[in-house]
């Protein structure tokens, strides 16, 4: 049987092969009955088998397991975070999550959400802790990237996620909105692929407003949106390579990250989901029982049955692996240091060739006398300062 599993014989696939396939997946065998759709009891009697099983697994079975021997998992990060603050000032905050660094910050007087004062770290959008100048109130704000960034810093200390919220809790802190992400590296199905299924209305949702589907956007690839963008609950999956490769000049090749599932949270979602990381709690079987509850795909239209008709209907196959594999993904963070990656893709790409241009209409020594002249802005002078004092090279 080959070591990764990749080339695995379902022909011949016998007991003994499926014991293996198990553990090196480190699953257990209640695990492997619930992808199988089967009972314990079965499931162990397959493993004791000598022959081949091809005699006992259905069609939806060998899909089950060629899907997941294909596959290299998902993984499931924190993507966004948002605090609100009554009684605290952002230096307040700045001294309890940054050891009072104020040096790190580049402060303006503007802001949003309400607030007129804001603090962003290294001169970036990243982090941005906001306030207002005649009131003790602020808001922390976390982007995507800024969540790998404050990870760094934590992970630095020896501190992760559930430390940061418990401080945050504690000094007053109230989460108005938390994105999760999961990640599927293999593309166990095609984002263009589940908008048929919509189309074909062989789903079901709970949300109140119709899914709303964007085919090769201004971002790249195909994205859904279940949801209204003002509710507590809001899904967004698309496909992340294609995102990803036209906003850094890239083959989707490049990118490891295939499709993405995130889970938008807001007010007292947010707040609860807080509460539970705070406390240590399992976030991946919370974040799957939203998808179990919230959307669900079959193998033919639902339109004219009732709850109980539905109910006994086969699942969309893809669907229930990328369910059975969020059961086991384990929440982890997902670090990376300030960097200049982004403005060197889009200077290769966009400025590399137009500057070579110029230097051979006007001469090398031309060229490098404006550079010599040219002052960097206040913003990448900070970024440039916060990168060298936190040790986070280029």
């Amino acid at each position: 049987m080959s070591e990764n599993y990749a080339s695995l014989n379902f022909d011949q696939m016998t007991g003994c092969d499926l014991v293996q396939f198990r553990i090196h997946y480190h699953l257990t065998q209640s695990q492997m009955a619930s992808f199988l759709m089967i009972s314990r009891r079965t499931y162990g009697r397959m493993e004791m088998s000598g022959d081949s099983l091809m005699t006992v697994l259905n069609a939806d079975q060998r899909y089950v397991l060629k899907t997941y021997v294909g596959s290299q998992g998902l993984s499931l990060w924190l993507d966004y975070l948002g605090m609100s603050f009554k009684m605290r000032t952002p230096e307040t905050l700045i001294k309890l999550f940054f050891d009072n660094r104020l040096d790190l910050f580049v402060k303006r007087d503007s802001g949003r959400y309400g607030y007129n004062v804001a603090y962003s770290f290294g001169g970036l959008s990243y982090i941005t802790i906001y306030g207002k100048r005649d009131s003790p109130e602020s808001f922390i704000d976390f982007s995507g990237s800024g969540i790998r960034l404050m990870e760094m810093l934590l992970i630095g200390q020896g501190l992760v996620w559930s430390h940061f919220i418990n401080i945050a809790l504690a000094n007053g802190g109230k989460a108005t909105r938390m994105d999760f992400a999961f990640n599927d590296m293999s593309r166990m199905f095609e984002i263009p692929e589940l908008y048929q299924k919509l189309m074909t209305d062989e789903y079901t949702q709970k949300f109140k407003s119709d899914p709303q589907y964007y085919a090769d956007g201004k971002n790249g690839g195909s994205t859904i949106y279940f949801g209204s963008r003002s509710s507590e609950v809001f899904f967004r999956f698309y496909e992340k390579d294609k995102e990803q490769a036209k906003k850094h000049f890239v083959e989707p090749e490049a990118i490891p990250v295939k499709n993405r599932y995130e889970i938008e949270l807001k007010q007292k979602r947010a707040q609860t989901m807080a509460e539970h990381v705070a406390n240590g709690k399992d976030v991946a079987s919370e974040l799957l029982a939203y998808l179990r509850d919230y959307l669900q795909f079959y193998n033919q239209p639902v339109v004219g049955l009732d709850k109980k008709e539905i109910a006994k209907l086969d699942q969309w196959q893809p669907w229930v692996v990328f369910l059975e594999q969020a059961s086991i993904v384990d929440f982890q963070a997902e670090p990376k240091e300030v960097s200049m990656d982004r403005s060197l893709a889009w200077f290769i790409n966009q400025v590399a060739p137009t500057l070579k241009g110029l230097i051979e209409y006007y001469g090398q020594e031309k060229i490098d006398e404006i550079l010599d002249d040219t002052e960097l802005s206040q913003r990448q002078k900070k970024l440039l300062s916060v990168a060298e004092k936190v040790n986070l090279p280029f």
